[in-house]
């Protein structure tokens, strides 16, 4: 399908896009007079050219000035650029920069910028013609309380100055908006000269002349609004079948959209469920973990150490503009809580309650100003997250939507909840309101989801961390009520035009089974339970924007409903939360919870037991009410669950591998006690090891020899011990234990007794050989292959295998290593 959209990277139309492959066209060279019309075709449309983002242009720029370190730690809020590809001695050239410009409703506006300190200068070699320049400037002191800041920024184009804006008076940390037209003759040089002031170029763009025009040869890409509503159950909405529609405007959409019949998060809070649905790939698999809101430092090691595909950048790279509204840290990479996803633009409003309104303002603005040109505007609610404080109108009108007789059989937070819900409806129809006046609304692709639901019943008030001390709200339990959301796409009515109903009536039915039976035959339906792992695979379908070689992992239902052809299913749903996570099928759920997270209580003061994994049948128990993990008619299904979980393997994870030598003695008993900085996640060992874990991070291993016992392998935890797979071993090799580990820390402490007496391990890659525990062992406990002479060692080896971070060793490196071993054992550090 042609929507006319954009394509990554370059998007020129040239001779050499047309005609890459000429040389193998000599074949049909009788049809040569439709190739002469297609290469006049082509030529006529040649010079058509997407805009120039200076920040992504920077790794290809001259810079006076290298700058790899941080000229102004006094302003905390920012953080090198993290996707514009530049190498670490030139890292602050792009800077996303943030300043608070307005500390009533702490307004953080960040931008992605180009750094100029006093004297640098960027020179970038562009094609020839005329462009809109488009920026946001802002100025800092070289000192925290600089009184004033000053200084010019001229644009040239060889000798010729075409712009010089005098920025004497400027105020501090406020961004100041700039356009000009200009005339380049193949190359732009900006040029900042100030003796104490340093200024910081923000989104910087130029956009080609015939930009708007060529829309009447090309069509226009489609813009994208995404609407994170936080805290959003599916159940409250009409469009999902609740009876009183408090929700009249989404629900409207909904008829209109690709609607997603039952509909799962892949994170029970915030964080690790938009990360995931952003990069189609799970919050812990991309080095983030789940369990806390920072991000340590070695997870953004992790993250930023591999390349990753994600929806702001990917947007980006395809020429649109890309914009961040939101109530929401974890897009903000200096706050040690989230990221930088490549946003040009990202404003957020922390003051609660006052901040819907507000981000809704700007959302309008956003799209009014932009309304000619492609963008991805990431729109991001509060509401109706706790503490549900919606104005006095919206409960005015959910009292009359809502009957007396079911509305006083909520307790108080659920009727707030309504009235928080209501408000949010209203605002996103004011957003809606303007696009349509704009014009611009029949050819938006909007997208409606939540990032997980919300806790409200009683009988699922299990927690460990007591995060909200109430029992009303989340990341605390797995339960459908908690990760059931929202999740329709209304496509570009061109776009929507193209799908024919008629060749997969599946996908228009009204069946009896379906959600609701009185909407129009404009709205797909895709039956069954999906996740939004497949949200940034889909809409990028739709729009023909997947990159080659992309890092997205989920369904793309654009393809099944464009060529009007079945749909996938998604068998297994995974979902993560703190220190805990899930599976969903049709049949069942199962829930697990980490070693030493296993305790949960009814209240904050309540009797704390254990509960390290729960079971439903959701056929004959869908509102998840009797756990069969604790009964014996449960243990067929129990076993299931357990085989798919493992089977599924949807975390990577870095893995402490022990090997215990065979023991020449008639009996042998062996001891390790341990404790595991990155938290213990599972284990994998033999029957004949018995292991205990006392607390997230500490774990003994105990194991007896006998010279007729034999071995049997065993992998995973039953009830916080073990399940079995039938695997023999010999007594004459080593056992091997592996410990998974829950965030990609590397380092370990131990002590191994063999018959009561302490006895040296070896370590890593090199097998150095200690007593007692290591500190500070990061870089040699790491070996990414099996350390030479492992199986002839007299010694316990213990290393991490990196199967996930990885050790960032390379080939040189290795190679190295080998040498580096033989200079150790010549030292006396390694005994063979």
């Amino acid at each position: 399908m042609d929507d006319g959209n954009l394509k990554r990277n370059n998007f020129s139309y040239s001779w050499e896009t047309c005609f890459a492959n000429w040389f193998q066209m000599r074949k049909i060279l009788p049809f040569a007079p439709i190739l002469c019309f297609c290469l006049i075709h082509c030529l006529n449309q040649s010079e058509f050219r997407s805009p120039v983002d200076l920040v992504l242009e920077l790794k290809h720029a001259r810079s006076k000035i290298k700058i790899g370190k941080d000229y102004l730690p006094y302003h905390w809020k920012k953080n090198p650029g993290r996707q514009s590809g530049l190498p670490l001695s030139r890292k602050w050239e792009n800077t996303q920069i943030t300043f608070n410009t307005n500390k009533d409703i702490f307004l953080n506006h960040s931008l992605d910028a180009v750094f100029f300190p006093p004297g640098q200068e960027y020179h970038f070699q562009l094609s020839k013609g005329t462009y809109q320049f488009s920026s946001l400037l802002g100025l800092l002191g070289e000192k925290e309380f600089q009184t004033s800041v000053s200084g010019k920024l001229k644009l040239f184009s060889g000798s010729l100055l075409l712009k010089e804006w005098d920025l004497s008076g400027s105020p501090k940390e406020q961004w100041m908006k700039k356009k000009e037209s200009l005339t380049l003759g193949g190359d732009l040089r900006m040029v900042w000269e100030s003796r104490d002031s340093f200024l910081f170029v923000g989104e910087p763009l130029l956009y080609p002349d015939e930009w708007s025009e060529s829309f009447s040869t090309f069509k226009k890409p489609k813009s994208v609004i995404l609407i994170v509503i936080d805290s959003a159950r599916k159940d409250f909405f009409g469009a999902y079948g609740y009876r009183h529609s408090v929700t009249p405007v989404m629900d409207q959409m909904a008829r209109e959209s690709v609607f997603f019949e039952n509909p799962f998060a892949n994170g029970n809070w915030t964080k690790p469920s938009m990360m995931s649905f952003f990069h189609s790939e799970y919050s812990s698999n991309l080095g983030l973990g789940n369990s806390w809101f920072s991000t340590k430092p070695y997870q953004r090691k992790v993250y930023y150490g591999k390349n990753r595909d994600n929806l702001a950048k990917t947007f980006r790279e395809a020429g649109y503009f890309s914009q961040t509204i939101m109530n929401n840290v974890f897009f903000l990479d200096y706050t040690t809580v989230g990221l930088d996803l490549g946003f040009h633009n990202s404003f957020q409003v922390g003051m609660d309650i006052v901040d819907t309104e507000v981000l809704t303002n700007q959302a309008i603005q956003f799209v009014t100003d932009k309304k000619d040109i492609p963008y991805f505007l990431h729109f991001n609610l509060n509401t109706p997250h706790a503490s549900y404080s919606p104005p006095p109108e919206d409960m005015k009108a959910v009292r009359k939507i809502v009957p007396d007789s079911e509305f006083f059989r909520y307790e108080s937070p659920v009727q707030r909840y309504l009235g928080e819900m209501h408000y949010t409806d209203r605002e996103i129809g004011r957003l809606i309101t303007k696009l349509k006046e704009l014009g611009s609304y029949e050819e938006t692709m909007i997208i409606v989801t939540g990032d997980h639901g919300e806790l409200f019943s009683p009988e699922h008030d299990y927690s460990y961390h007591f995060i909200m001390q109430t029992r009303f709200g989340h990341g605390e339990t797995h339960y459908d009520e908690e990760i059931n959301v929202p999740y329709f796409i209304k496509l570009p009515k061109s776009i929507a035009d193209t799908i024919e109903p008629d060749k997969n009536k599946s996908l228009f039915s009204e069946d009896k089974n379906s959600v609701q039976n009185n909407y129009s035959k404009s709205q797909i339906r895709i039956p069954g339970q999906s996740s939004l792992m497949s949200l940034a695979p889909t809409i990028l379908g739709f729009l023909d924007l997947k990159p080659q070689n992309a890092t997205y992992h989920g369904v793309n239902y654009a393809t099944c409903i464009l060529q009007s052809n079945p749909c996938p299913k998604e068998t297994f749903i995974y979902t993560e939360g703190r220190m805990s996570e899930s599976v969903r099928t049709e049949h069942y759920k199962y829930i697990r919870r980490y070693p030493g997270f296993t305790t949960v209580r009814r209240t904050s003061t309540g009797d704390p037991h254990t509960m390290a994994e729960e079971l439903y049948d959701l056929k004959k128990d869908p509102k998840e009410l009797f756990n069969l993990s604790l009964v014996k008619e449960g243990e067929g299904l129990l076993h299931i669950a357990r085989a798919d979980f493992r089977r599924e393997n949807f975390l990577k994870r870095n893995g402490i591998r022990i090997w215990i030598p065979p023991c020449e003695e008639a009996i042998c008993r062996d001891f390790l006690s341990m404790n595991v900085q990155g938290s213990l996640y599972d284990w994998e060992a033999p029957e004949t090891v018995q292991i205990n874990s006392g607390s997230a991070k500490t774990v003994s291993i105990s194991k007896e020899t006998r010279d007729s016992e034999g071995t049997k392998r065993m992998m995973g935890r039953k009830d916080s011990k073990v399940t079995t797979v039938s695997h023999t071993s010999e007594r004459t090799q080593p056992d091997e234990i592996i410990l998974k580990t829950v965030n990609p820390e590397l380092g370990a402490y131990f002590q191994f007794t063999r018959n009561g007496k302490t006895i040296p391990v070896r370590f890593g890659r090199y097998g150095l050989e200690y007593q007692r525990s290591l500190s500070n062992v990061e870089d040699l406990i790491v070996s990414e292959r099996q350390p030479e002479g492992l199986f002839q060692s007299p010694l316990p080896w213990v290393y991490n295998d990196g199967a996930f971070s990885g050790s960032g060793e390379t080939e040189v490196q290795k190679e190295m290593g080998k040498e580096v071993k033989k200079i150790l054992e010549t030292w006396g550090y390694i005994h063979e």
